[in-house]
C-alpha cells in the first residue's frame, strides 16, 4: 500500500497463485462536500458542555424534553449559553476511506443529527468514492454499474437544467476526490454568526489537504433547509464564493415561511415541538430570544396577504412588510409575538421586566430583518436546487407529511358562547381586538378576542379565532411558492414529493429518491467547474 499522499488500492483478478494484480492510483485532486443540516440538524451542548439537543435516540429526546416547561426552555436554549456538539453517533468509515480522508468523525459528521442524516452521509460518500468499484467492474467486465455511471440513463425530469450526465461528465469525476465533511451550526443564533463559522470550516478543510500534499482549491456545499440560508450568506455577503465551486440545496426557505409564524402562535406538534415547544407559550419563550429560527419567517419578497383573519376584507401584511405590520406589532391579539408568554419565569407579570424583555425581542427582530433583506435574491453562481411539490393528490401515506401552509388563516369559530357578533359587523374587532385569556389557557391554534372600546360589558364584541389546517402543496413545511425560485445562477431545479424533515432519507421514508439522485447528479455536474480552477488537469 502507497502512503497516504499517494494511496493506491490492489484489485485481485483471481486467488491463484500465478494471478496477477492489477493496481492503479487514485487520484490526488481533492474537491471536498461540505454539507450543513437544516433547523435543529445539528447537535448542540449547553452552558456545562454536555449534551443539550442530540437526535441520536428518538426516545431519548422525547423523555429529556417532554417534560420541560417554557421556563427551562427558555434558559437552557438560549444562543449565546448553546454551541455546536460533534460527538453525535457516526457510523463507522472503512479502512480505505479513514486512510485517504482521515475518520468520519475528524470531518464532524457528528455534528449532524444521526435520526436524519446518518444514513444519508454514508450513502452519498459511497457513491463519491466508489473508484475501486468502478475499477474493479471494469477489470472484471461483469456488466455492472457503479451509482454515478448509472445516472447517465437516468432521466429525473427537472423542470429546470434535466440533463443526464455524460460520459465525459462521469468520467471527469472519477478524477478527483471527494470526502464528506459536517458542517453543524447553532441553529438557535443568526445565520450570520453560523456563516461565519462554516467560512472557517471550508478554510480549514482546505488547508487540511493542501497540507497533506493534495491539492485542494475549493469545496462544494451541499445544504438542507435553513442551511441553504447559512451557505448563500457565506457565498454572497461574507466574498465566500471565491471558496465555493457551487452549491445544492434541499428544501430550502427561500422566501421565508409562514410554517414559523403559524408555531410562534400555535406551537408544533412534530419533532420540532419536542425541544421548541408544542405550544406558544413554549414555543415564543425560546423563538422570542433566537435570531435562527425567526429568519425562517417570510419577508419582504414573500409578498402581501398571507395572515388571512376572517373578518378583515384583505390580509396581512397589506403594505407588504410583515415586520412593521406583523413581526414589531405589540398590542394587537395576531401579532407574531405576544408578549405574555415572553417572561413564563415572572408569574408577577412585572411591567418594568416585561417592556425590557419586548425591547429585546425587538432589537433580535431587527437584525432578523436586515438579514433577511440583506440576502434576498442572492444566489450562488453555480446553484442547484430541489424542493417539495406534495399536496393533497399526494399518496395518502405521505399527504399529511406535505400539506403546507402558503398562508396562514384564522377562521371564526362560531359554536358556543364566544361569539356575541354573530350577525354584526366585526372587521375592527378582527384588526384591533386583544386576546381575553386570563389564565393563559389559550396557546395552541385558539384565540377569543374582544373589544373593549364600550364600557358596557355586555356590548363588547367578542368571538373565538383558529388556525385552519394547513392545505397547500409543499413539503409540510415550506410551500411551494416559498421554496422555487429563478435566477440566472440556478443551474437545475427539481420538484419531488418529499417530506421537509425526510429530505435525504432514504427510500421507503418518501416514495422516491429522486431527491438523493438529484443531489448526486448536481455535485458532479458542479464538479465540471473545477476546468477553470487550478487543480484542472492541462
Amino acid at each position: 500500500m502507497a502512503g497516504i499522499n499517494n494511496p493506491t488500492n490492489v484489485v485481485p483478478e483471481a486467488k491463484e497463485k500465478d494471478a496477477k494484480a492489477v493496481i492503479y492510483k487514485l487520484p490526488n485532486r481533492v474537491i471536498p462536500v461540505i454539507f450543513l443540516p437544516g433547523v435543529m440538524g445539528s447537535n448542540l451542548t449547553g452552558a456545562d458542555k454536555k449534551p443539550l439537543w442530540r437526535l441520536d435516540s428518538t426516545l431519548s429526546t422525547v423523555w429529556d424534553w417532554s417534560m420541560k416547561g417554557a421556563e427551562d426552555r427558555k434558559r437552557l436554549l438560549h444562543y449565546k449559553r448553546t454551541s455546536v456538539d460533534d460527538d453525535g453517533d457516526v457510523d463507522e468509515e472503512d479502512h480505505m476511506e479513514k486512510l485517504l480522508f482521515s475518520s468520519r468523525k475528524e470531518r464532524k459528521w457528528g455534528e449532524a443529527g444521526y435520526m436524519s442524516y446518518g444514513e444519508f452521509l454514508p450513502w452519498l460518500q459511497k457513491a463519491l468514492n466508489d473508484h475501486a468499484e468502478m475499477q474493479e467492474n471494469k477489470q472484471t467486465n461483469n456488466g455492472k454499474l457503479t451509482q454515478r455511471e448509472k445516472l447517465a440513463n437516468h432521466n429525473l425530469k427537472a423542470e429546470i437544467g434535466e440533463a443526464n450526465l455524460t460520459q465525459d461528465e462521469i468520467a471527469l469525476s472519477y478524477k478527483y476526490l471527494f470526502p464528506v465533511h459536517g458542517a453543524g451550526y447553532n441553529w438557535l443564533a443568526s445565520n450570520v454568526d453560523s456563516a461565519t463559522l462554516l467560512n472557517k470550516r471550508v478554510t480549514e478543510v482546505i488547508h487540511k489537504y493542501n497540507s497533506r500534499g493534495m491539492l485542494c482549491e475549493k469545496v462544494i456545499l451541499v445544504t438542507h433547509s435553513m442551511g441553504g440560508l447559512v451557505a448563500r450568506h457565506f457565498s454572497e455577503n461574507m466574498s465566500g464564493s471565491d471558496k465555493v465551486l457551487g452549491i445544492v440545496h434541499g428544501v430550502m426557505p427561500t422566501l421565508g415561511s409562514p410554517t414559523a409564524y403559524r408555531r410562534m402562535k400555535a406551537g408544533e406538534a412534530s419533532s420540532a415541538g419536542i425541544v421548541l415547544g408544542n405550544t406558544g407559550a413554549k414555543m415564543t419563550a425560546v423563538l422570542a430570544q433566537s435570531p435562527g429560527p425567526l429568519e425562517l419567517l417570510p419577508g419582504k419578497s414573500y409578498g402581501s396577504g398571507w395572515l388571512q383573519i376572517e373578518g378583515l376584507k384583505e390580509g396581512l401584511p397589506k403594505n407588504g412588510n410583515p415586520f412593521t405590520e406583523i413581526y414589531k406589532e405589540r398590542n394587537a391579539w395576531w401579532t407574531l409575538c405576544e408578549d405574555r408568554f415572553l417572561n413564563p419565569e415572572d408569574k408577577k407579570r412585572d411591567n418594568i421586566l416585561l417592556d425590557a424583555s419586548w425591547s429585546e425581542y425587538i432589537n433580535i427582530i431587527t437584525k432578523v430583518e436586515i438579514f433577511i433583506n440583506k440576502l434576498d435574491g442572492k444566489f450562488n453562481k453555480n446553484s442547484y436546487s430541489f424542493y417539495g411539490r406534495g399536496g393533497k393528490h399526494s399518496d395518502s401515506k405521505f399527504r399529511s407529511d406535505y400539506l403546507s401552509y402558503a398562508k396562514v388563516c384564522w377562521k371564526s369559530n362560531v359554536h358556543g358562547w364566544h361569539d356575541k357578533s354573530k350577525g354584526k359587523d366585526f372587521s375592527i374587532l378582527a384588526y384591533k381586538g386583544v386576546i381575553a385569556d386570563r389564565y393563559l389557557e389559550e396557546i395552541t391554534d385558539a384565540r377569543t378576542v374582544i373589544l373593549t372600546t364600550d364600557q358596557n360589558k355586555a356590548n363588547w364584541l367578542s368571538k373565538e379565532y383558529i388556525i385552519s389546517p394547513a392545505e397547500d402543496s409543499g413539503d409540510g413545511t415550506v410551500p411551494v411558492q416559498a421554496a422555487k425560485f429563478t435566477d440566472s445562477g440556478l443551474k437545475a431545479m427539481l420538484g419531488v414529493e418529499v417530506s421537509h424533515e425526510g429530505a435525504y432519507k432514504k427510500k421507503g421514508d418518501n416514495p422516491t429518491d429522486d431527491a438523493r439522485l438529484f443531489t448526486l447528479r448536481s455535485i458532479i455536474k458542479i464538479a465540471q467547474e473545477v476546468k477553470n480552477t487550478t487543480l484542472a488537469y492541462r
